[in-house]
């Protein structure tokens, strides 16, 4: 049988204070809402396996409600939870998932979480899918070098930057737009840590004007942005990330407007990968281990790979995995299945450090071997 595909929003803005999460500076909870916060379904069936991806306008989902989620779904859909993948668009204006402190809303979230697939569920229909490549330059590399040789959090305009776009559609009988996954690279930093507005930042918006345009879901799966920031970063209003939005938008229509069909293969296949990254010496010789274990996802819906990391990746690793498939449509995605296993930047990041290197607690071999992972775990997506 074809592939039905199904689709939903649902709302999660607080209606209560809430601890926004992505700077460790703000001292208290929220102030107002600039946008809504949303959490998007897209559902799969290829009428002997199901398949869910589900992004939320959120930092990340936390292990502990992916493991909630997951067994909800099993529970009471029978989506296995290696068929299901968890993506935070990586906004820094939405409640922070983990302590205790905002854990009403959580709860909420995963309500919402299982409300959305239920109802992506029963829009399940017969579809045809397309893809498409494009190009957007509202990122850039933030590794900025000073005059004294040392990376500070800025801009690099001539730093790697993977700023490919790569968009997955389902459309109908009568060519509607079912629901889209949309890949691109960039940190959700466009407001400051001053902001106490809870926003989707940068992809929220961009996420819902798209779906007005279109009337279709439009899910936003944020990839190798751990050396990348808007080009409009850490702002104090709302008026040029509104610029950078409706650029962004306009670079996503460019590449609606070249997608083809893509050839169905109808399987639905859920894979994961446990790779065992070497840490940093300082953290070896404080007795936590040479290696730390990290669980990698990846999820396959016909024509589509989806890898998923639970922390922060490079561009430089994106690019390579997609190169190493050229014909194949491939999105490596951070922030996704998880949140706590942090940067791994590219070994050649170490020789000036920098943000990324300085928090890591991988040394610089650990990202040769993540690569790999991926590149291994498209492999077992047959």
């Amino acid at each position: 049988m074809p592939f039905q595909i199904g689709s939903a929003t649902v709302d999660i803005t607080p209606r209560t204070p809430c601890f926004l999460a992505g700077y460790a500076a703000r001292d208290h909870a929220h102030e107002g809402v600039n946008d809504p916060l949303s959490l998007r379904a897209f559902y799969a069936n290829n009428g002997s396996d199901e398949a869910l991806v589900i992004s939320a306008d959120i930092l990340w989902f936390s292990d502990e409600m992916i493991a909630g989620i997951s067994s909800k779904l099993k529970e009471e859909m029978g989506i296995p939870p290696l068929h299901v993948q968890c993506c935070g668009t990586h906004t820094h204006s939405a409640p922070n998932v983990h302590g205790d402190a905002n854990a009403a809303w959580v709860q909420t979230v995963e309500a919402q979480a299982l409300a959305a697939t239920a109802l992506a569920k029963t829009r399940a229909q017969d579809v045809t899918l397309y893809g498409g490549r494009g190009e957007s330059r509202i990122g850039i590399n933030r590794r900025e070098l000073l005059p004294d040789g040392s990376i500070t959090l800025g801009f690099n305009p001539d730093g790697p930057n993977d700023r490919e776009v790569i968009v997955f559609e389902a459309r109908g009988a009568n060519g509607e737009v079912v629901g889209r996954l949309g890949n691109f690279a960039c940190h959700g930093t466009s407001l400051s840590q001053r902001n106490y507005v809870l926003s989707g930042d940068w992809p929220g918006p961009a996420a819902s004007q798209l779906e007005a345009d279109t009337q279709g879901t439009f899910l936003f799966l944020n990839g190798g942005a751990a050396n990348i920031c808007p080009r409009v970063d850490r702002q104090e209003g709302f008026e040029q990330i509104q610029e950078m939005v409706d650029e962004f938008v306009g670079d996503v229509n460019g590449v609606y407007e070249s997608l083809e069909a893509l050839a169905d293969g109808d399987v639905i296949v859920g894979a994961e990968a446990v790779l065992q990254l070497p840490r940093k010496q300082r953290d070896v010789d404080e007795g936590m281990g040479k290696f730390r274990q990290v669980r990698i996802q990846g999820l396959r819906i016909g024509p589509l790979c989806i890898l998923a990391f639970p922390g922060e990746v490079f561009s430089q690793t994106t690019m390579a995995v997609k190169d190493a498939f050229p014909d194949q449509v491939i999105m490596v995605c951070s922030y996704m299945s998880g949140s706590r296993a942090g940067y791994v930047p590219v070994a050649e990041a170490y020789e000036t450090g920098g943000y990324e290197v300085r928090v890591s607690s991988y040394s610089e071999a650990a990202e040769a071997i993540l690569r790999q992972g991926f590149i291994d775990l498209v492999g077992m997506l047959k």
